[in-house]
């Protein structure tokens, strides 16, 4: 055997070579048969010069044989490889005789079949088929794929009795091309394909497949192989990588390593405990590193390689590939600007626009980025928004009116910028959401600039989810600051996290939760959430902006059970700012009947700029939804009603004893009362109108059936006042009857004049005796300072037809005032006194007889005389 390696050029690492074999030697002692004599170099009807590989084994039954040599050192990836062959076939190509070449392979010549574990690519007649067509292959785990089909029928075009010269050449990106000649070299026909997939190399061979009396009828000869060879000395190196997800990273070698690299052990991660979840190989030098948890996203990560090793021993050790993995969170990218009503222009164009800005250091691609409002998607084409970039945004068609202002991206469709408020939510091509608003035109707090015009502004875009504490209107000349920082923009820190806004069983399996702000760690945390008595199976988001969501529980709830929702302090909003109001009890809702829910607190008169309010008590032992609740007032002169106002516009609990004040602005209301309760103190969008003097009131259910009604005037507020503007009117005790006067009184000085959504200020206490009357106190003083101003006198009588007069007389004997006159009682009632006579004056100190008669429905009568002593204030 003649094998020679000619090197054109030498380089340290790197050569351009070429490999002969003519086989004019007579020996094939360099090349491995499947079966030993089955092969020889010999002169029996050679195809070229004097001796040719022939397969020369007389089989008495049909069979298979395959040769084939090492080819060391040929690295098919870095360079043109090209292979050239003479071949002949005394025999026409069946399925069952047949002959091919392997060009690549990763096994010994006994195992160069199809169905066997050897990978690499096959040139060849039948192996698959029966077509007699020449076609290239690639043999992957035993399964065949077609590279390349010359489109040559051998047995029509070749023959049994012509030589072919077949030229194969492949790229170094994977491009093979076939070429077959005659000896005379007139082209037969060619062929083409590409496949950039490589196994191991290692081996050259062939496979000849023939029946009982077909054997010895194939030749080969004059081989050559053109490629860079080199031998190799230098262990694989990274060569690149990509970063594919936000836990994964491929990385290509520079060449294929030994198969002990993709073992899990290989890789680690920043040392750190995210551990390797899995390595697969993407091609024959790219691989696929999937780690458990995600990389630290916009920081420095390493990749450590214990070791990298290719097949001729090469090894290297501890390899380090530093890589920063960028994706986008919430508030990366931000909507800062919005004109919702352009019109009238105060100075820019009458479109609607709103405004992104790009809060990091490193730049986003908005392809497929999606705009969401109203069930409705607007997506983005592609465009890079570079760091700290402001863009405005709108609609396709109007990008050119905006372009004198800074960079423009249109939409073709644009979603209408209502003047009351939408919600408008950015999210990335995975449709996690970026940033959101639910914007409102009170958000300009300015009458004159929310009537359009005008465009609402981000005041600190350092904390994008603060929502209507950090918007604005502009305070730019022109309306807005369409593509530049916003006129408005100063320090405006989100210091709180307020927390849980509302729990309500939507049935007795699923509960929704919403939060003030957005959450984005609820569903991570769900260890964080407990309900007493109750196991949480699952938490899933309920709307876009993530501020509410829904636990679904492993058992049912029951009726007249109260429930408490306790979310511990590892819940935080956007800006990392803890939960303050974790803690919520509800329970499933029953229908409210007539006198479950009174009204208990009325302002009707407030001061200039102020908002009315009105509250009502659960004094059921039901827990309702006010949602199911709806208010009306009645005209007190003509009787007509107004329209239907809902006490809740999203269904909400009222638990047993709890109180319940609505008002249409809740800031100015806390602002001015400050012995309020926030958490029961609720928005409403309009209420029914009170009117200063006197009105009427009455609460309905959803059937339309009364619940509770109150009719009330000026007059009913504490007489000793010189004005009642700003004065709430409050029950002396919340269960008592709203209809009569006597059980209303005006809230007192000390509490700010009202206590919206707390105990009222002249809230008295039950006394528990056996008494049929029974005083609240044995002294009053009557200064409005919400401590013993009035005198209750309670009744607990028996029967329903009770007849009662109460007279108050000083120590002298002298009448006082007449608190009640033969007036009508059922078995439970109140009375109270002010301290004031009959002529509206306040008393003077000293001691005053209470003098009582009952007529009760048996005709017994009883009287009673008991003392109360007046304090006035010096």
């Amino acid at each position: 055997m003649k094998k020679v390696i000619l090197l054109a050029i030498f380089l340290p690492y790197m050569a351009f070579g070429q490999v002969i074999e003519n086989f004019e030697s007579g020996n094939i002692e360099n090349w491995v048969q499947s079966s030993d004599g089955h092969w020889s170099s010999d002169s029996s009807d050679c195809i070229s010069g004097r001796f040719s590989l022939h397969h020369s084994y007389d089989n008495n039954n049909a069979g298979s044989d395959q040769i084939g040599t090492l080819i060391s050192n040929l690295h098919v990836s870095e360079g043109l490889t090209r292979w050239s062959f003479l071949i002949r076939h005394g025999y026409n190509p069946s399925t069952s005789n047949n002959w091919s070449v392997f060009l690549l392979s990763d096994s010994k010549p006994s195992d160069m079949i199809v169905n066997s574990a050897t990978n690499g690519f096959v040139l060849g007649i039948n192996l698959s088929g029966s077509d007699d067509t020449l076609r290239l292959w690639k043999l992957k785990n035993g399964q065949l794929t077609t590279v390349a089909n010359s489109h040559i029928n051998w047995q029509t075009s070749i023959g049994v009795t012509d030589v072919a010269k077949i030229v194969v050449e492949r790229t170094m990106e994977g491009n093979w091309s076939i070429e077959v000649y005659m000896l005379n070299e007139d082209l037969v026909g060619s062929g083409s394909g590409t496949d950039t997939e490589l196994f191991s190399n290692d081996w050259f061979g062939i496979l000849y497949r023939y029946s009982s009396s077909c054997d010895r009828l194939l030749w080969f000869d004059d081989l050559t192989i053109n490629g860079k060879f080199y031998e190799d000395i230098k262990a694989p190196s990274v060569s690149g990588y990509r970063i594919s997800g936000m836990n994964s990273i491929e990385i290509t070698l520079n060449e294929i390593p030994a198969d002990e690299f993709i073992s899990a052990e290989n890789f680690s991660l920043n040392d750190t405990d995210n551990s390797v979840f899995s390595v697969n190989k993407i091609h024959d030098q790219t691989f696929k590193i999937q780690f458990a948890d995600i990389f630290n996203n916009k920081k420095s990560n390493t990749l450590i390689i214990s070791s990298i090793c290719d097949g001729s021993g090469n090894c290297d050790h501890n390899i380090q590939v530093i890589f920063t993995p960028v994706w986008t969170e919430p508030g990366d990218v931000i909507i800062s600007e919005i004109m919702a009503d352009p019109i009238p222009e105060v100075s820019l164009p009458e479109k609607e626009y709103f405004e992104l800005t790009n809060r990091t250091k490193f730049p986003f691609n908005l392809k497929k980025w999606k705009l969401l409002s109203q069930n409705q998607e607007y997506v983005f084409q592609e465009k890079i928004i570079q760091p700290g970039e402001i863009l405005i945004v709108c609609l396709s068609q109007d990008t050119s009116y905006f372009k004198e202002y800074g960079k423009v991206i249109g939409l073709k469709q644009f979603p209408a910028l209502t003047d009351g408020g939408r919600i408008l939510c950015l999210c990335d091509s995975l449709d996690n959401l970026i940033h959101g608003v639910e914007y409102s035109s009170k958000w300009y707090n300015d009458e004159l600039k929310s009537r359009g015009g005008w465009s609402l502004e981000m005041i600190d875009s350092r904390f994008p989810f603060n929502y209507e504490k950090n918007w604005t209107a502009s305070l730019s000349r022109k309306g807005g600051t369409p593509g530049k920082v916003n006129s408005v923009s100063r320090n405006n820190p989100d210091i709180q996290f307020y927390g849980v806004q509302n729990v309500f069983p939507n049935d007795s399996l699923t509960i929704s939760v919403r939060f003030s702000e957005p959450v984005f760690n609820l569903c991570e945390n769900i260890s964080s959430i407990a309900i007493a008595g109750k196991e949480i199976d699952t938490i899933y988001p309920a709307d876009p902006l993530l501020r509410k969501f829904a636990l679904k529980l492993g058992a049912p709830l029951k009726k007249r059970e109260e429930y408490k929702l306790i979310i511990a302090g590892e819940i935080t909003d956007f800006t990392g700012n803890k939960i303050q109001r974790g803690i919520y009890f509800f329970g499933l809702t029953e229908p409210p009947a007539e006198k479950d829910i009174l009204f208990n607190e009325l302002l009707f008169n407030p001061l200039p700029g102020d908002p009315d309010y009105l509250e009502i008590f659960n004094c059921s032992g039901k827990i309702i939804d006010a949602s199911r609740l709806q208010l009306i007032s009645v005209n007190v002169e003509t009787g007509d009603t107004s329209q239907l106002y809902h006490v809740s516009d999203e269904k909400r609990v009222i638990m047993p004893g709890a109180y319940y004040a609505i008002t249409t602005e809740g800031e100015k209301v806390t602002n001015r009362y400050f012995s309020a309760d926030p958490e029961y103190l609720f928005i409403v969008e309009s209420l029914p109108s009170m009117p200063d003097d006197e009105g009427h009131l009455v609460l309905y259910n959803m059937e339309l059936d009364k619940i509770d009604e109150v009719i009330y005037n000026e007059d009913m507020h504490y007489s000793l006042l010189s004005g009642v503007e700003g004065i709430a009117l409050e029950k002396i005790k919340p269960f008592y009857v709203s209809e009569t006067e006597a059980n209303w009184h005006s809230a007192s000085e000390d509490s700010g004049w009202g206590s919206p959504g707390a105990k009222n200020s002249m809230f008295t206490k039950d006394t528990q005796s056996t008494d049929m009357v029974l005083l609240s106190s044995s002294k009053i003083s009557p200064d409005n300072d919400g401590f013993e101003d009035i005198l209750d006198i309670a009744f607990q009588l028996k029967g329903k037809g009770n007849v009662v007069s109460v007279t108050i007389f000083d120590e002298t004997g002298s009448f006082v005032k007449k608190v009640a006159e033969n007036m009508f009682l059922g078995s439970e009632a109140s009375l109270i006194w002010d301290g004031t006579t009959e002529e509206g004056s306040l008393v003077n100190t000293g001691i005053y007889i209470v003098f009582i008669t009952l007529f009760d429905d048996t005709g017994k009568i009883n009287r009673w005389k008991k003392v109360c002593t007046v304090v006035r204030p010096r």
